[in-house]
């Protein structure tokens, strides 16, 4: 059973989690927002028109964008830190729902057992940052 990190690291190299960062912000981008219906009506006085600082006020503050772009950060500058094996182990793993262990093993020459423990000392890090 897949837990919150290997659903993270499963998004983040498998491109999706980019992907829903591109979806967040292209809906905030064109949300519109409530239609005015008082047509008609008085003109506003108070109302100032900056659509770009409004634009960058919603990506800045929004709580979903923020999530994702942090779990992003956070998986980039850990798996950075560690070896190179490690690194294709947890890449080549997390790439796609249907690699197995065998196809890892056969893949980048290594054993399994040692292969599955990278994986868990991997997870056990980023569970402590996530």
């Amino acid at each position: 059973m897949a837990d919150r990190i290997d659903s993270i690291l499963r998004d983040y190299f498998s491109g999706r989690l980019d992907l829903k960062i591109k979806q967040r912000k292209y809906e905030i981008r064109n949300d519109r927002g409530p239609t005015e219906e008082n047509i008609g009506g008085c003109k506003a006085l108070n109302k100032h028109g900056r659509p770009l600082d409004d634009m960058m006020i919603r990506l800045e503050s929004d709580k979903t964008l923020q999530v994702l772009t942090k779990q992003k950060e956070d998986v980039e500058r850990w798996i950075a830190t560690f070896q190179s094996d490690k690194q294709k182990v947890v890449k080549y793993y997390y790439a796609s729902k249907s690699v197995t262990w065998t196809k890892v093993t056969h893949q980048l020459d290594i054993a399994e057992s040692p292969a599955k423990a990278w994986r868990v000392e991997v997870k056990h890090i980023l569970r402590a940052v996530l």
